[in-house]
């Protein structure tokens, strides 16, 4: 494979599980060069709050507001 049109339709014949795999070997990659940022982290917290409020908006979608 010699041009990233070869790689785009290699990697779309996989499938989902190995796409996955080669999505985080390339993110480890990157971040090994140093090219990503560290990951972020969130307290439990903020994740509950900003599921609540995900729900929250959802419920009012269905209800049409």
């Amino acid at each position: 494979m010699s041009t990233i049109d070869e790689i785009e339709a290699a990697i779309d014949s996989l499938p989902s599980e190995q796409k996955q795999e080669l999505f985080l070997f390339l993110a480890a990659r990157l971040r090994g060069a140093g090219q990503l940022p560290p990951p972020r982290e969130f307290s439990r917290e903020q994740v509950e709050a900003w599921i609540a409020d995900d729900e929250k908006g959802m419920r009012r979608f269905r209800e049409g507001r």
